[in-house]
Order: structure tokens, then sequence, then C-alpha cells
């Protein structure tokens, strides 16, 4: 057995985990309650842990990490085409002026 992902919540490790057993890769979750003793040991030993069980399957469960960790990161923000306020990534209409963003270009504004 390899350690392949350590989480920061459980439920990220049980997605994970998911993902791969539904690919066919045998992957268990350890730790999933120790997160009351982080500070007492290194957080990598106390956060919720991925592990697989055979080797050969690593290549193919780190392209699914590399999937998940894309589809997790946060949608960058876009500027309305029609009133030029600044939106979440996540917003199908403007929040200023009820446009659609569908389209629309991420804004170069960093919050």
């Amino acid at each position: 057995m390899m350690r392949i992902y350590v989480a920061r919540q459980r439920y990220d490790a049980w997605l994970v985990a998911d993902r791969l057993n539904q690919l066919g890769i045998r992957a268990h979750v350890f730790n999933q309650h120790a997160s009351s003793i982080v500070g007492d040991v290194p957080p990598d030993v106390a956060q919720p842990q991925v592990w697989i069980e055979r080797e050969c399957d690593e290549e193919r469960a780190r392209l699914v990490l590399v999937e998940f960790e894309t589809a997790a990161a946060p949608a960058p923000d876009v500027a309305c085409p029609a009133c030029g306020e600044t939106s979440p990534g996540t917003f199908d209409l403007c929040w200023n002026c009820g446009n659609s963003l569908a389209g629309a270009s991420p804004s170069s504004i960093t919050g």
C-alpha cells in the first residue's frame, strides 16, 4: 500500500477515494477522525489520508488527483460585458445589472 493523498478535510479524502474506487483503483481512507491530535503530531500524520493498495496504480491515481484539484480550483472573477462590474466566476448573471455572464472574460481585477 502507498499513501497517495493527504486531505485537509475528510470529505475531500472520501471524494478522492470514491473516485479512485470507481475507476477500479482500490483506495482506502485513514485518519479520518484524527484531526483532534493536529498540533500534537505533524499535520501530514493527523490529517485524512488516501492510500491505494497497488503501487502499479500510482500513475492513474495521480491523474485523478490532478483532475480533482483542478475541479476544486475557484473560478476567476468575470467582468460583465454590459456594465463592466466584476462578479464571481460562479455567477451566471451579473449581480449589478442582471445581464448574462455567459462568455464574459475574466476580470483583470484581483481581489
